[in-house]
């Protein structure tokens, strides 16, 4: 069960009311407290309502029944459905004034509950969490109501922290800009220079702070080199002598931070082990944690820690064209660092790239029977039941560099790269990966009757069976001994996952096409999405009349979202929307050609495009060459005659040349 699922109790359970749907929250395992939250919405005024059951009673509810799921997780809240899938970029062009943008709406009131979230351990461990939201709320300068900042904390942390998911529904009020009282004064406590001296760190100023915390941290720096080129690069300072004293000034009077104010943005941003890693190296950290022992013994939850890797399938495939054997692609999976069930899979024709991360996961956050569906495959939801980004991932060393940490800022929590010289540091999905058997033979290969997406298809067939079959006997505590729970990795998942210990967070479908899919070039004609000279359509699409304002023979050029491996689907955007389209098949389209890789799709449009050149090119050559031949025959030109002025002469010899026509014709007057 993952964070934000949806629970009812039909006959009651302590304070839940008959028939009410409540949000499952938290689960700590280790002060043996499940916090639930209700949000009630009367049209009017939203209300967040918070209670807590011991672990103990909640899960002898989930087993008796009283407590069932109901439905997967809400990815957003209820108030914003109205607006589910429309882009914020395309709602700022709908709007008249832009006083303060959506975004700057929702930093402000990120900004308001930013301390709460990193203080979530300890306020969901306490006793009444409610106190210490309703007290941080006091303490905010302007005072916050605290139902309110409750319902803003809750809101973020259920619906998988998503900072968009703090944005007020508008759209129900007729879409007036909201002005709110702005603050030039720097807030906290005053400064030894003066208690109005210094500029507030407002949402500008601190995502400029991280920008270049992220881009000058290094192991060779220290902290006041990192401030220097935070302040002098990013902010354009200058360090001068004034009065007897050297400080820092802008030459345009413009803000910039103090040193405590950069230092509280990085402490609030990042973790302990993060700020670590960046001034002393991974492998000094890592010699300073000291930690031992399995790699799971340090998790308690699944999708706590994600490890990613990829392995290179042996068996050389079968070309499109010729059915010659051709290398064979990467497979890059990710592994549930608690149960060791393989929560996301992605491809990459030839090397390990960061597309095929990209890919892996859009998998993990995506319902996979819907996954599966992309591929021509057909699953059941209890065969991979996982479903959700993990805010902890692990990525190869390689590919991992590529990886643009700040575009990811929202979902993402704790990002690490294997560090060099460290063979184990991803020990939980090296040991997973499918292996040939070796022999000491004279070497051969396999060339296998499987094209590229046929071979994609088994490997998501491979997952499955992993994650069904593979033993995972060392990863059974005693708690699941005694329970009776198989040693596989699935049925470690199920477990967990069923008392609500899952770190997963979710993301809207179409969220993830945009931030992980691939883009490539595609043009809208008049009759369907032309995509490497393949048709794609939907009836979706076609309601919203974009074909329609298409001119005959007109084109418009756009782009669309596809997976690399499998072009049975692609997506675009229109209006702020995304459609997901299908390839378009005839009476006349054989099964072998629906389901190829985009690398193959291409080679088509460059075959096709290569043809129709050449037709053009023998054009006049055929033309002149039907000519010629029939002067041979004739002895007389194509277009042999003269040209004269006027209109035939009706003469007596032109009668008696229409009358030895219709005599040799057969015709009679």
């Amino acid at each position: 069960m993952m964070a934000g699922a949806r629970l009812i109790a039909p006959e009651g359970f302590y304070c839940l009311e008959k028939g009410k749907i409540y949000h499952f929250l938290h689960s700590n395992g280790g002060t043996n407290r499940v916090r639930l939250v209700n949000f009630c919405d009367d049209g009017r005024k939203i209300r967040s309502h918070l209670i807590t059951l011991t672990r103990f009673e909640f899960e002898e509810a989930l087993e008796a029944g009283f407590i069932l799921e109901d439905g997967p997780a809400d990815k957003i809240p209820p108030w914003l459905a109205p607006v589910d899938g429309l882009s914020v970029a395309q709602r700022e062009t709908l709007r008249i004034s832009t006083t303060e943008s959506y975004d700057q709406k929702v930093n402000r009131r990120f900004a308001a509950i930013s301390e709460l979230v990193l203080r979530l351990g300890e306020i969901l461990a306490s006793d009444n969490p409610d106190d210490i939201v309703n007290a941080h709320a006091k303490t905010l300068k302007p005072v916050q109501n605290t139902s309110r900042l409750r319902l803003w904390f809750y809101t973020y942390i259920v619906f998988g922290r998503n900072k968009w998911t703090l944005m007020p529904p508008l759209h129900r009020i007729g879409g007036w800009d909201r002005d709110d009282p702005s603050y030039v004064r720097r807030l906290g406590r005053p400064s030894p220079k003066g208690k109005y001296w210094g500029f507030r760190a407002d949402a500008e100023m601190k995502e400029k702070i991280i920008e270049g915390y992220v881009e000058f941290r290094a192991p060779n720096k220290t902290a006041n080199d990192i401030y220097n080129e935070i302040v002098t690069k990013k902010f354009g300072c200058n360090a001068v002598k004034r009065n007897g004293k050297i400080e820092f000034i802008h030459p345009d009077n413009e803000p910039f931070p103090t040193r405590s104010q950069i230092r509280t943005q990085i402490e609030r941003r990042f973790s302990p082990r993060q700020r670590s890693v960046a001034v002393r190296g991974a492998h000094k950290t890592r010699a300073n944690t000291g930690s031992q022992g399995s790699f799971a013994d340090r998790l308690l939850n699944v999708n706590q820690c994600v490890e990613f890797d990829g392995y290179y399938i042996s068996e050389k495939l079968s070309g499109i064209s010729e059915g010659s054997a051709v290398d064979s692609f990467c497979v890059v999976r990710g592994v549930c660092g608690l149960s060791g069930l393989v929560v996301g899979i992605g491809f990459a024709e030839g090397k390990e790239t960061m597309d095929a991360y990209k890919m892996c996961l859009l998998s993990m956050a995506a319902n996979k029977v819907k996954f599966a569906e992309l591929f021509g495959l057909t699953i059941g939801p209890d065969e991979w039941p996982s479903e959700g980004l993990s805010r902890g991932i692990v990525f190869d060393r390689g590919p991992g560099a590529n990886f643009d940490v700040e575009s990811a800022i929202n979902w993402l929590g704790i990002f690490e790269t294997t560090p060099v010289f460290s063979g184990q540091s991803k020990a939980t999905v090296e040991a997973s990966h499918p292996r040939d058997k070796k022999s000491l033979d004279q070497p051969t290969y396999v060339h296998s009757r499987l094209n590229f997406v046929q071979m994609a298809k088994r490997e998501i067939l491979q997952v499955l069976m992993d994650n069904r079959g593979s033993d995972a006997s060392g990863r059974l505590d005693d708690e699941l001994v005694f329970a009776g729970v198989m040693p596989t990795p699935l049925a470690i998942f199920n477990y967990w996952d069923q008392r609500g210990r899952n770190s997963a967070d979710s993301m809207q479908f179409h969220t993830a096409i945009r931030e992980f899919l691939a883009v490539r070039p595609a043009t809208i004609r008049n009759d369907a999405v032309y995509f490497y000279g393949r048709k794609y359509r939907s009836a979706e699409l076609v309601a919203t009349g974009v074909f329609d304002r298409v001119a005959k023979d007109g084109v418009i050029t756009t782009t669309a979202y596809t997976l690399t491996m499998c072009v049975r689907h692609i997506w675009i955007e229109v209006n702020g929307r995304l459609y997901e389209l299908d390839f378009i098949r005839s009476q006349r389209t054989l099964d072998g050609t629906v389901d190829i890789s985009l690398r193959d799709l291409q080679l088509y449009d460059q075959m096709r495009r290569k043809g129709n050149a050449a037709f053009y090119d023998e054009i006049p050559a055929v033309q002149e060459f039907f000519k010629k031949r029939f002067k041979q025959e004739t002895g007389e030109d194509w277009h042999g005659g003269a040209r004269k002025t006027g209109r035939p002469a009706k003469n007596a010899s032109a009668q008696r040349d229409e009358a030895d026509y219709d005599r040799f014709i057969g015709r009679a007057k």
